[in-house]
């Protein structure tokens, strides 16, 4: 018995083309295998990622629903851009549609993000910095982050813990909520000066 080999799907820049023509390859080789798409030029998605990075999918399966303009990632998901990389169960990805001059009454979708939604556990991992939480999603409007349920955050040894993180991609700014609990463990090696 011969393993496959994992997909690899590059999809078009930004809202250029349409992924739509792919689908029927892409369904082909996804009866065969793992899954692996690369979306290029799509944003940043992922905390502490560059926008110029592209995005790299991998995942045991992906379901691709042109009329929903949806990508429906399942199995051991990992999504990484630049340094940056986001962990979970399930990964579901809404492009934004193609206008209806361009389609000329077929659905189909480009490949800029709209939304994503995680089901987990999820984790988002930029360098020394790591967020878990039970379900996650980004919303490209607003350009922020949420991880939500159980959420945990964590810099070396400093954790803080809630019920939910926002993550703001343009400020960088993160806000958790709930009853939020932080531990900071000082830097060994400097004494802190006695009064």
């Amino acid at each position: 018995m011969t393993v496959p080999r994992p997909f690899r799907a590059v999809l078009p820049g930004t809202g250029r083309r349409g992924i739509g023509r792919y689908a029927s390859g892409v369904a082909m080789v996804l009866l065969s295998g793992p899954a692996l798409a690369e979306v290029q030029r799509a944003g940043t998605l992922l905390p502490g990622a560059n926008s110029k990075d592209p995005i790299q999918i991998e995942a045991t399966k992906l379901d691709y629903f042109d009329r929903d303009h949806k990508l429906v990632y399942t199995g051991k998901v990992v999504a990484t851009q630049g340094s940056s990389k986001l962990e979970a169960s399930t990964l579901v990805i809404f492009l934004v549609p193609k206008g209806a001059d361009e389609t000329q009454g077929v659905p189909s979708s480009s490949s800029e993000v709209r939304r994503m939604e995680a089901q987990g556990p999820v984790t988002l991992t930029s360098k020394d910095q790591v967020g878990t939480g039970d379900s996650g999603y980004f919303e490209k409007s607003e350009n922020k982050v949420y991880l939500v349920g159980n959420v945990t955050l964590s810099q070396g040894p400093n954790v803080t813990v809630g019920d939910k993180v926002v993550y703001d991609l343009g400020t960088n700014r993160a806000v958790v909520t709930g009853r939020v609990k932080s531990m900071f463990v000082p830097k060994e090696g400097k004494a802190a000066p006695r009064r």
